[in-house]
This record gives C-alpha cells, structure tokens and sequence, in this order.
C-alpha cells in the first residue's frame, strides 16, 4: 500500500490495514509530514511498522519513481485536494493505465465541494453532528477517525473488486455517529444514565426491561419497575437513582453489576493504547 497522506486520517487508515497486514509505504515530500513537527509522539504511534520514502512528486524523477511504485502497488490513498494530482498527471485515470488493478483511495471533505479546506471541527459542523453534541467539546476527532475507518473499509472492498477509485468524505463518515437518532438514548432515560457515585461516575445500561427488572431486584427497589413512564415518574426515580449510587464508590459500583450480571460500568480515564483490531481469532 502507499500513503500519500499526511496529518491524522490517512495515516490511521493506513496504521489500521498495517494491523491488518498490509505492507504500507509512506511517500512524503521534501517538507515531510507537519504532524511529526507539532505532535511528535502522535506522529510516531501512527506510523509505527511503516516504511518511508521521500519523493518530490513536482519534479519529473519524482513522478516516474512513483509510477514505478504503483505498477507494484494494491492499494494507494492520498488526501490532496481534489485535482491536485490529476494536475501533477498522477490522477486515477493515469495510474490506471500503469496498473489496471488499482485501488485508489482519496480522502476528502465534501462531496458537494471536495476541493474545500477543512478540518475535523468544519466537517462535524457540516455533519450536523456538531449541533447533536448540545455545546460540549468533541474530544475525539470524529471525523478523522471515522474517516479513516471508511478508507481503510473503501481499500478493502476495492481489492474484492479488483481495483477502482473511491472518495471518502470526511463530514459524511463523521456523520454516522448522529445516526438513527433513538429516543431515550440521550440522558433522558433513568435507567441509561451516567451517574456521579461516592468517587467517580458509573454508567448505568439496563436498557431492555429484562435488565431494568434484574437491576431492580439487585437493588432490593422492586417499586422502580413501576415508576417508568411518565415524566413526573421518570423525573423522581432519577433523583432516587443519583442518591443511590453515592452510597458506593464507581470500582464498587461495577463490582457489583458484574456480580448481579447488570450493565453497569465505572466511567474510566481514557488511556492511550496500541491500535489493535478489535476481534480475536477463534
């Protein structure tokens, strides 16, 4: 595989089919990547286990020596603005031509306006997702992310298919984290609700009535069962339930939904991890 790309999207859809096997090579400018001058140590997790190489792709010798790597290529993913490499006579068309079995991944912003600027922020404001965050921060780049989970998905059904081009738009893929909207699952519904405990905050999911009922009975509160669905109801079971779970601290909390078999977790501190896929083979 090639990656052409720079900064956060490509770099993971290309660290994501390396987990996955690929052999992926890096194709930087001369400038190199701005990511490994800003976030050193963001830049190095991403591109671990990748192999590099520097060509100025403006230059003649640049662009034969790429042509010579995509005659020997699966996969290649760039991330310039729309037209850019047709301009430099490496568009998908041409390369095509040198290897008919091509998978060309491109990662934009819009389809409307694929050659906009942008960055995580504009695409989950132009998601609509933004707005379905109701004020609070995204701490995570949701669109970078998603992003590349889809170009990683797009390289993977271009090789079933035996080659083809295919454009990612960063603000569609980010908004697929709004999408269905289900009632009751925003903080509205007691019994699928982050509450603070003695220490720490427990995420409580007993969302089907089964659980809720198993929930209720753990508690020795067999009247909860009775005190969902009416607003005036839901309201006063909430505030029963925010005093109840201060009575424990949040490790406590979870010890005791696993001992029970309830959906209730302690609100952990995110912690960084090498990027595995997420499966174990049987």
């Amino acid at each position: 595989m090639l990656d052409l790309t720079r900064l956060l999207p490509g770099p993971l859809a290309g660290l994501v089919l390396e987990r996955l096997g690929f052999e992926v090579l890096r194709v930087l400018p001369p400038a190199g990547d701005d990511l490994a001058r800003w976030q050193p140590r963001t830049h190095a997790w991403l591109n671990a286990g990748k192999a590099a190489v520097t060509l100025d792709l403006k230059s003649a010798r640049g662009r034969e020596e790429l042509l010579g790597l995509v005659r020997e290529a699966a996969v290649l993913l760039e991330s310039n603005r729309a037209g850019a490499m047709e301009r430099l006579g490496l568009g998908y068309a041409t390369l095509r031509e040198h290897n008919p079995r091509l998978v060309y991944v491109r990662l934009a912003g819009h389809r409307d306006d694929p050659a906009a600027p942008g960055h995580d922020l504009s695409y989950l404001a132009a998601s609509g997702l933004l707005d379905r965050l109701a004020g609070a921060w995204p701490h995570a780049q949701l669109a970078d992310t998603s992003g590349a989970l889809w170009a990683a998905l797009a390289a993977l059904e271009g090789l079933r298919r035996g080659g083809g081009f295919y454009e990612v738009y960063l603000s569609e893929a980010a908004g697929v984290f709004g999408y269905p909207p289900i009632p009751g699952l925003d903080g509205s519904n007691p019994a699928y609700r982050v509450y603070p405990a003695a220490s720490g905050r427990v995420a409580l999911a007993a969302l089907e009535p089964h659980l809720w009922t198993r929930f209720c009975e753990a508690a020795d509160r067999p009247d909860w069962t009775a005190a969902r669905g009416t607003a005036p109801g839901e309201a006063a079971l909430a505030r029963e339930l925010e005093a109840f779970f201060l009575s424990r601290d949040a490790d406590a909390w979870e010890a005791w939904g696993r001992e029970h078999g309830l959906p209730l977790r302690a609100v952990r501190p995110y912690r960084a991890a090498p990027l595995e896929p997420p499966w174990r083979r049987g």
